[in-house]
């Protein structure tokens, strides 16, 4: 299982070095908006660090997105696909830095939930810089699928 995980971060950070988008950002000389030591950003800047579990009957996300106001974060759940964006702004105009290492940065974090969930009843809140989602699971959603065996 340990090795799975590694495989999927390793993926998640592969797939970000694929993007346009990513290099278009690491080459882009008027990109001035957040002035920045490390003009490359690095995964932790684009995608949150979170948790998915399951109680008995519902699925929880737990995200670290410390500094991200309610206003810059969006929630959505489509066809069991959980899409959290959001954005932190932390350049503050006219004034001056000495050290600028938190860059204005946007992230987006989509999950594959293993159940369907009822979405009309979903909650969230953010505590210390975590968001919480808890999400009933949609029992009626789910079917068995019978199987038959073919004897030849």
């Amino acid at each position: 299982m340990m090795e799975i995980d590694k495989l999927k971060k390793w993926m998640d950070t592969a797939q970000q070095f694929q993007s346009e988008k990513f290099w278009n950002n690491v080459f882009d000389s008027q990109n001035k908006s957040s002035p920045s030591l490390n003009p490359i950003p690095t995964v932790s800047e684009h995608f949150s660090k979170c948790d998915l579990y399951e109680t008995e009957n519902e699925l929880v996300v737990e995200a670290e997105i410390p500094g991200v106001l309610k206003e810059n974060l969006h929630i959505s759940i489509h066809h069991q696909l959980l899409t959290i964006t959001g954005e932190c702004k932390t350049f503050v105009q006219n004034r001056k830095y000495f050290i600028k290492e938190r860059p204005n940065r946007k992230f987006t974090k989509e999950i594959t939930l293993p159940y369907p969930v009822n979405i009309h009843k979903v909650k969230s809140e953010m505590r210390y810089g975590v968001l919480s989602i808890v999400m009933p699971i949609n029992r009626e959603e789910i079917e068995d699928i019978p199987i038959t065996f073919n004897r030849e």
